[in-house]
C-alpha cells in the first residue's frame, strides 16, 4: 500500500527521502547474512531481572564477611588462650619441679642417712659376728676338711656309676644295630623311654610320700597298648589333681610368709630410721588408736600424749627384762596433761566401743601425785628412772611393792617378788613370766635395737620356714610335672602306637635295655659328686674367712667410729633444712595449692625412677621450665596487645588472658550462631531466586526462541530456492557453554540446595563464571559480561544449513566468503523476511491484527530469477505485505511475480506516482521493439498480499 509509505514521513517529499530512512533494516546494497542480524532480529531483547539477585548474594556475602571476622576473631582468641594455657601449664611444672628438687635433695640427705644407719648397724653386727666367728673358725675348717676326705673316698669305690655306663653302652649297641628302624621310630621311642623314665621317678617319689603307686603307675608301660595308656593317663590325672590342691596350699602359706616378712622389714627400716612409733602401733594397737584421737580432739602435741614407756629408763639391762614383764600392757599408758584428763575420758568413753579401745590405761597424773608415797629401798622400782613427775609415782605404785631378789630361794622370804631372770611371787604364788612378752623391750635407749634384733629373729625363722615351703614347693612342681603334665604326652603316645606296631620285637629289646636303666638310681652317684664339690668349695672358703677376718675387724671399728661421730649428725640437718626449704618455695612464689599435686608426682616419679635420677631431672626441668615460661609470657603479651590494637578491645596487663577468654564464649556462644543462621537463610532465599528466577527463566527464553526458529524452518521446507532449501540451526556459543549446560541441565535441580548439590559440582567452571559477574561491580548500572548472561539470544550460534540438490549440506557461516553474491544474498532475504515476522508477532498461535509492511530498496540486485520467486513467495507464505523499489532495468525480471505496478516520477522538483497496468506492461516488454523508460523514474512492485491482508491501493 503505497499510502502509508507517505505517512511515515509527514511534510516530506519522497524526493527528500532515502530508501534506507523508510526501511532503516535495509541498506541499498543488501548485506550478507550475519550473526548480528539473527541475533537483533529474529529474537527480542529480554533481559532476566538479577537486580533482586544480585541484592541477595550481597546481603549473603555481607553476612559471610562478617562471620568470617567472628571466625577470625575466634581463632585469634583460640591462639590466646592456648598461649595462657601453655604459661599457666610452663608455671605450675617450674613450681612442681622446683619443689620436686628440694624435696628430692631432702630425701637424698634422708636416704643416704638411712644407708649410713643400716651400714653401722650392720658393721656392729658384723663386728660381733666376726668375734664369734673367730672363735668357731678352726674348729669348722678342722671338721670340713675331715668330711671332703670322706666324701672322695665314698665316691670312688659307688658301683652304681660303673653299673649304669655297662648299662648305657648295650643301649648304644642296640640302637646301633636297629639305627634303620629306629629312625622312622625315634620320636615314639624317645617320648617313651622319658615316661617310662618318669613313671619310674613318679613311683619312687610316691614311696618316698608313703603311697602305693597304681598299678597303671608300676606296671612302667609293659606292655605298650591303648588300654594301658589310658588307665595312666587317668591315673595321672587324679594325682595330678591331688599334687595340684597341695601346691595350691603351700603357695598361699608361702605368699602369707611373704607379706609378713615384708610388714617387718617395712617396720625395721622405720625403727633404725628412728621412728619407733611403728612398734607401739603393732605392740598396742588400741593405745595408738586412742592416742590419735586424743590429739586430733585435743589439738595436743606428740610430746603432751606419751606412753609411760617414753619416758622411762632402765640404766641395769640385767633388770629390763623384769621390769618390761611386771609393767607388761601398762607400759603403753597414755600420759596426758592434768588439765585435758577429764576430755580425754570423755573422748575415750566415747570411741571406746566402736574404736575396741579395751584395755588402754589413762593414768590420773593429778591423783597419782597426790598419793604418792616413798618406795622402800630393795625394790624393783628402783631400777627405773625418769623426770616425768606423773610417771615416776605410777612406776613406784606399780613397782613399789616388787622386792629385788637374786635368785628362786629368795622369793619365798617376801609377798611380792621378782628375779632378774622373771619370776615372779605374788601373793605367795610363783610363777615365771611369758618370754614372748617381756623380752619385746619398749623402755629406754637399748629398746630399739632389741626391737630390731627381734625382728631380723624373726625374718631368719621365716626364711627358714620359707626354705622349707621352697622344697616341698619343689617336689610338688616335681610331681606335678610328672602327673598333670604327662597326660598330654600320653595322648600322643597313645596316637603314635597305631604306626608302630610293626616293630615289637625291636622295641622288646630295647625296652628292656631301657627299663634296667630306669630302674637304676642314679641320684646316689650325683649326691656324692654334689658332696665332694660342696665340702671342697666349704674348705676353699672358710681357709679365705680366715685369712681376711683380721682385717675386717679393724676396719669395721674405726668405720664405726666415724659414722657415729661425724656423718649420721650431718646429714640429719641437712635433710631438715631441705625438706623446709621446699615448702617455704611454693609459699613464696603463690603455688601452696599445688603441693598436693607436687607430692603426688613425687610419689610418681620415685616408684618409676631412682632418686638421684629424680634430682637430677627436676633441677634440669626447673630451669627449661622457668625459661619455656618466660617465652610463653612474651609471647602471651604480644598477642594480647596486637588483638586489642586489631580489633580495639582494652589491652590489660593482666599476667592470664580471662578477659579474652570470655570475649571468646561471646563470640562462640552467641554471635557466630547467628551470623550462621543468617547466611543459611540468605542462602535459602538467593538459591530460590537463582533457580525460580534466573536459571529456569533462561532455559525458557531458550526453548522458545528454538521453537520460533523450528516454525521458521516449516515454512522454509517447503521452499527451493534454485534448487537449494534453507534451514535455521542453532547450537550453544562456545563462549558461555559451560552457563548454557549449567542453564539447561537445570531442572534436575528443583527443590534441591544450589551450594551443597551434586549440580554445583558438576558445573563448577558455569557456576563459578556465573557468580564473578553476579558478584562483580554495585550500583544500578550493570557490566556488559553481566548484560550478556542476562540476554538468553547469546547462549545460541545461529546458523542456515544449505541443502543442495545432490543432497550435500553447507553452513552459510563456512560458504560466504567463497561464494557469489547471488548464492550469500538469498539467505539474506530469508532472514530478513524471517525478521519482519516475528518483530509482526506473525509466529504466535493466534496472530494478532498488526501492520506487515516490508519494504526493500534495489532488492533481489544480484539474484536470478528462480530464487527471486522463491524468496517472493516465501514472504507471502509468511503473510508480510512486501513493497519493492528497483531501478528500471531491474523491473522486467520482477512483474510476473507482483500484483501491482507503481512508478515514481519526479519533474519540476516535484514528484508523483503514476500507475502502471501490469497486464499491458508485460505485453509491451514482450513485443519486439523496446519502449523507452525515464531514466530517473523508479519502478516501485508490490509483491501479492496475503489473503488477510487488505486490497492493495
Amino acid at each position: 500500500m503505497l499510502r502509508l509509505i507517505f505517512c511515515i514521513w509527514p511534510g516530506r517529499g519522497l524526493r527528500d527521502a532515502t530508501w534506507a530512512e523508510v526501511t532503516p533494516s535495509v541498506s541499498r546494497e543488501a548485506p550478507r547474512f550475519s550473526g548480528e542480524s539473527r541475533h537483533n532480529y529474529l529474537l527480542d531483547e529480554n533481559l532476566v531481572d538479577v537486580k533482586t539477585l544480585r541484592d541477595q548474594l550481597e546481603t549473603l556475602r555481607h553476612f559471610e564477611t562478617l562471620a568470617a571476622d567472628v571466625r577470625s576473631r575466634i581463632a585469634d582468641l583460640d591462639a590466646i588462650e592456648t598461649l595462657d594455657q601453655e604459661r599457666t601449664n610452663h608455671r605450675r611444672l617450674r613450681l612442681i619441679n622446683g619443689y620436686l628438687r628440694r624435696h628430692a635433695q631432702s630425701d637424698t640427705y634422708l636416704a643416704q642417712l638411712k644407708r649410713d644407719r643400716l651400714e653401722l648397724d650392720a658393721k656392729q653386727v658384723a663386728l660381733s659376728r666376726h668375734l664369734l666367728q673367730r672363735d668357731d673358725l678352726d674348729e669348722q675348717l678342722k671338721a670340713a676338711r675331715q668330711t671332703l676326705e670322706d666324701a672322695v673316698v665314698a665316691l670312688r669305690t659307688d658301683t652304681t656309676a660303673q653299673q649304669e655306663a655297662r648299662l648305657r653302652e648295650a643301649a648304644a649297641q642296640a640302637e646301633a644295630e636297629l639305627a634303620a628302624l629306629r629312625e622312622a621310630a625315634a620320636a615314639f621311642e624317645a617320648s617313651l623311654a622319658e615316661e617310662r623314665q618318669d613313671l619310674a621317678r613318679l613311683c619312687l617319689l610316691l614311696a618316698e610320700d608313703e603311697q602305693t603307686p597304681p598299678a597303671a603307675l608300676a606296671g612302667n608301660l609293659e606292655p605298650v597298648t591303648a588300654e594301658a595308656l589310658d588307665r595312666i593317663q587317668s591315673d595321672l590325672t587324679a594325682l595330678g589333681n591331688d599334687y595340684a590342691r597341695r601346691h595350691a596350699l603351700v603357695t598361699e602359706q608361702a605368699q602369707q610368709l611373704r607379706g609378713e616378712a615384708a610388714r617387718l622389714q617395712h617396720e625395721i627400716d622405720q625403727l633404725r630410721t628412728g621412728d619407733r612409733d611403728v612398734s607401739y602401733a603393732t605392740a598396742a594397737p588400741q593405745a595408738a588408736q586412742l592416742r590419735r584421737l586424743l590429739r586430733a580432739e585435743l589439738g595436743l602435741g606428740a610430746d603432751e600424749v606419751v606412753y609411760l614407756c617414753t619416758v622411762l629408763e632402765v640404766p641395769d639391762e640385767a633388770w629390763q627384762d623384769a621390769v618390761e614383764g611386771v609393767l607388761g600392757r601398762a607400759r603403753f599408758d597414755l600420759l596426758v596433761p592434768v588439765a585435758h584428763y577429764d576430755a580425754a575420758m570423755r573422748i575415750y568413753q566415747r570411741h571406746r566401743v566402736k574404736a575396741q579401745l579395751h584395755g588402754v590405761g589413762l593414768p590420773d597424773s593429778e591423783r597419782l601425785l597426790q598419793h604418792a608415797r616413798p618406795v622402800p629401798a630393795g625394790r624393783l622400782a628402783e631400777e627405773v628412772e625418769t623426770e616425768h613427775l606423773a610417771a615416776r609415782a605410777l612406776v613406784d605404785l606399780l613397782l613399789g611393792s616388787y622386792v629385788k631378789c637374786d635368785g628362786l630361794a629368795a622369793l619365798r622370804d617376801h609377798r611380792t617378788a621378782v628375779t632378774r631372770d622373771c619370776f615372779v611371787r605374788r601373793n605367795f604364788t610363783s610363777r615365771h613370766l611369758d618370754p614372748r612378752y617381756y623380752r619385746q623391750w619398749f623402755i629406754g635407749e637399748r629398746a630399739g635395737p632389741r626391737q630390731i634384733q627381734q625382728r631380723e629373729q624373726r625374718l631368719d625363722a621365716i626364711a627358714g620356714e620359707l626354705a622349707v615351703l621352697q622344697v616341698e614347693d619343689t617336689a610338688l612342681g616335681e610331681r606335678l610335672a610328672l602327673t598333670r603334665d604327662k597326660v598330654r604326652g600320653y595322648i600322643e603316645l597313645e596316637h603314635a602306637l597305631r604306626a608302630l606296631a610293626r616293630l615289637p620285637e625291636l622295641e622288646t629289646e630295647l625296652r628292656d635295655l631301657r627299663d634296667q636303666l630306669a630302674a637304676l638310681d642314679v641320684r646316689s652317684v650325683e649326691t656324692l659328686r654334689e658332696a665332694v664339690t660342696a665340702r671342697r668349695a666349704e674348705v676353699r672358703a672358710q681357709e679365705e674367712e680366715a685369712k681376711a677376718l683380721d682385717q675386717a675387724l679393724g676396719r669395721l671399728r674405726s668405720e664405726i667410729e666415724m659414722l657415729n661421730d661425724e656423718r649420721l649428725p650431718a646429714l640429719e640437718r641437712q635433710a631438715a633444712a631441705a625438706l623446709q626449704e621446699a615448702e617455704a618455695f611454693l609459699e613464696t612464689e603463690a603455688g601452696s595449692d599445688l603441693l598436693e599435686d607436687a607430692q603426688k608426682e613425687y610419689e610418681s616419679r620415685r616408684e618409676r625412677q631412682p632418686l638421684e635420677t629424680v634430682l637430677v631431672n627436676a633441677t634440669r626441668y626447673e630451669g627449661n621450665y622457668a625459661s619455656a615460661e618466660l617465652r610463653s609470657r612474651d609471647r602471651l603479651r604480644e598477642a594480647k596487645h596486637v588483638y586489642s590494637l586489631a580489633y580495639q578491645f582494652g589491652y590489660d596487663s593482666d599476667e592470664d588472658a580471662a578477659r579474652y577468654v570470655q570475649e571468646r564464649d561471646r563470640y562462640v556462644a552467641s554471635e557466630l550462631p547467628d551470623y550462621e543462621t543468617r547466611i543459611a537463610d540468605q542462602r535459602a532465599l538467593a538459591e530460590q531466586e537463582l533457580v525460580e528466577n534466573f536459571i529456569h527463566r533462561l532455559r525458557e527464553q531458550i526453548e522458545d526462541a528454538r521453537q520460533q526458529l523450528a516454525y521458521l524452518n516449516t515454512t522454509l521446507a517447503r521452499l527451493r530456492f534454485g534448487g537449494e532449501r534453507f534451514e535455521y540451526i542453532t547450537r550453544a556459543e562456545p563462549i558461555l557453554r559451560h552457563v548454557y549446560d549449567m542453564v539447561m541441565d537445570s531442572q534436575s535441580v528443583l527443590g534441591t540446595a544450589l551450594f551443597e548439590s551434586d549440580f554445583r559440582r558438576r558445573h563448577q567452571e558455569g557456576w563459578d563464571l556465573l557468580f564473578e559477574r553476579l558478584t562483580t561491580g554495585s550500583g544500578e548500572t550493570l557490566a556488559p559480561e553481566l548484560q550478556a548472561l542476562q540476554d538468553y539470544r547469546n547462549y545460541l550460534r545461529y546458523d542456515i544449513r544449505i541443502h543442495y540438490p545432490g543432497g550435500d549440506t553447507a553452513l552459510l557461516s563456512h560458504i560466504k566468503a567463497k561464494k557469489s553474491g547471488g548464492e550469500t544474498t538469498t539467505p539474506f532475504y530469508v532472514a530478513m523476511a524471517a525478521s519482519f515476522a516475528q518483530a509482526y508477532r506473525l509466529h504466535q498461535p493466534r496472530p494478532s491484527d498488526t501492520i506487515r509492511l516490508a519494504l526493500f530498496d534495489e532488492a533481489f540486485g544480484k539474484m536470478d530469477t528462480a530464487r527471486t520467486a522463491s524468496a517472493l513467495r516465501f514472504m507471502v507464505d509468511s503473510r508480510l505485505q512486501v513493497i519493492l523499489a528497483t531501478p528500471p532495468d531491474k523491473a522486467a525480471g520482477l512483474l510476473p511475480y507482483v500484483d501491482c505496478v507503481r512508478t515514481v516520477v519526479r519533474q519540476d522538483n516535484h514528484a508523483f506516482v503514476v500507475d502502471i497496468d501490469k497486464a499491458a506492461l508485460l505485453e509491451e516488454l514482450e513485443a519486439p521493439v523496446e519502449r523507452a523508460v525515464p531514466a530517473a523514474s523508479p519502478t516501485a512492485a508490490a509483491a501479492p498480499a496475503p489473503a488477510d491482508a487488505p486490497a492493495p491501493a
